[in-house]
């Protein structure tokens, strides 16, 4: 489904929504009736080189349906086009597709936060993975809705060709900001880095790592708070397991297994807030098939999290690596 739009209306759409989280409090009912359920050695550069890419196709508008959550997910395929959709929590599962515009190969993303910008411009910045090494994107666009997007980028260092997936959490205050950013990594090595982003676009520094991590693929980010944040890692197994981090000098996760198979196809998973009392959006990507699953999870509470299947449904673009676009809501899934 391509309805008329441009890019503009488009983000403008997501902040009103996430602002105003009526939808989200509306999709409750899908979790209603829960039951009490050492640096990797990556070098950072801190005055990187940008680079600017134009040409950029609108991204349509995209109306959520009324009464159910909804995730707004980009999508990259391995030619390097950037693109997404508006999944939503309906039954059946809808999207509705945006368009696209030449980006650059990657092997994974980070959630694309918006930043506030000056004047009219606004954009999203997401950390991203190239060969071996991290870079930083920027997507910026000028409202009214007459002009189209520009990507630029730039990398922050080496070091990474070890690392499989990245998830990044913004802590946002009842000010509506951003308190402490973090970047975290999962290394074939079999662990689990922690780098703080120091500002919108970076740098990075390391801030501790923790072994133990061997048996996961995967890792995205279901929970933001003062004092910690939460991943929700998917392992190669098919397992999904709840990973509670605080905040504290040392990097220590503590672990609790929500499921221990059933989520072996998922190349990705991507996390949204539904509501106000814990519910999490969980989409889960197979690329193979070009499908997309969603979930409605009650607050994670290990194996008596409420795990309920909404449905699924196809993709129109062949996207490899999948991220969530997003503002000013803090995810609160445990």
């Amino acid at each position: 489904m391509k309805p008329s739009g441009g890019i503009e209306y488009y983000r403008e759409n997501l902040q009103m929504r996430i602002r105003r989280f009526a939808l989200a409090v509306a999709g409750l009912s899908l979790v209603t009736g829960a039951v009490a359920a050492n640096p990797a050695g990556a070098e950072v550069q801190g005055k990187p080189q940008p680079r600017a890419a134009t040409g950029a196709e609108p991204i349509v508008r995209a109306k959520a349906a009324t009464g159910a959550c909804s995730v707004v997910v980009g999508a990259v395929t391995a030619a390097g086009q950037n693109g997404g959709y508006r999944i939503t929590a309906t039954r059946p599962v809808t999207e509705e597709e945006a368009g696209s515009y030449k980006m650059f190969a990657v092997r994974a993303s980070s959630t694309w936060f918006a930043w506030a910008g000056s004047g009219t411009t606004k954009y999203f910045t997401g950390m991203l993975l190239v060969g071996g090494s991290l870079y930083t994107a920027v997507e910026s666009y000028k409202t009214p809705t007459t002009t189209t997007p520009v990507v630029s980028w730039k990398r922050l260092g080496t070091g990474w060709a070890s690392f499989t997936s990245i998830a990044s959490s913004r802590y946002v205050n009842g000010q509506n900001v951003a308190e402490r950013s973090y970047l975290y990594g999962l290394s074939t090595n079999g662990s689990l880095y922690r780098y703080s982003i120091n500002g919108p676009t970076g740098p990075v520094s390391a801030a501790g790592s923790a072994v133990g991590y061997k048996s996961f693929r995967s890792i995205t980010t279901i929970a933001e708070a003062a004092t910690y944040d939460t991943l929700l890692g998917v392992t190669k197994a098919g397992g999904i397991y709840t990973i509670h981090l605080p905040k504290t000098t040392t990097l220590k996760g503590t672990l609790k297994a929500v499921r221990t198979t059933g989520f072996g196809a998922y190349q990705q998973l991507v996390a949204e807030r539904c509501g106000n009392s814990g519910g999490t959006l969980l989409t889960g990507f197979n690329n193979t098939a070009h499908t997309a699953t969603v979930y409605a999870l009650s607050k994670a509470k290990g194996s008596q999290t409420v795990v309920n299947t909404i449905g699924s449904v196809a993709l129109p673009q062949n996207g490899t690596v999948h991220f969530r676009y997003i503002t000013n809501t803090n995810l609160i899934g445990e």
